[in-house]
């Protein structure tokens, strides 16, 4: 790239950045797509029961109910369901 009068290069441009050298916080570092989706699936178990204790605290059991089953549909989808 040339710089011209109208677009100096400075050190937050593109052109003036080194070769990816492999940082993980780096915007150019390839997003990891993992095929394991166990951890995905205990965040949100744990948003679940989250959700579900604020719910209970406050009185509202039909919404900590629909929490818990949410979690344990997440759990059964992940393992399978146990006959």
């Amino acid at each position: 790239m040339e710089a011209t009068k109208f677009c100096e290069f400075g050190p937050g441009d593109s052109a003036t950045w080194p070769p990816f050298a492999g940082h993980p916080h780096d915007p150019r570092a390839p997003i990891d797509d993992d095929d394991d989706p166990t951890l995905d699936v205990i965040s949100d178990v744990r948003g679940f029961l989250a959700i579900a204790e604020v719910a209970a605290s406050k009185g509202d059991l039909a919404k900590a109910r629909q929490a818990l089953i949410e979690a344990r549909l997440s759990l059964e989808e992940l393992v399978g369901v146990e006959q």
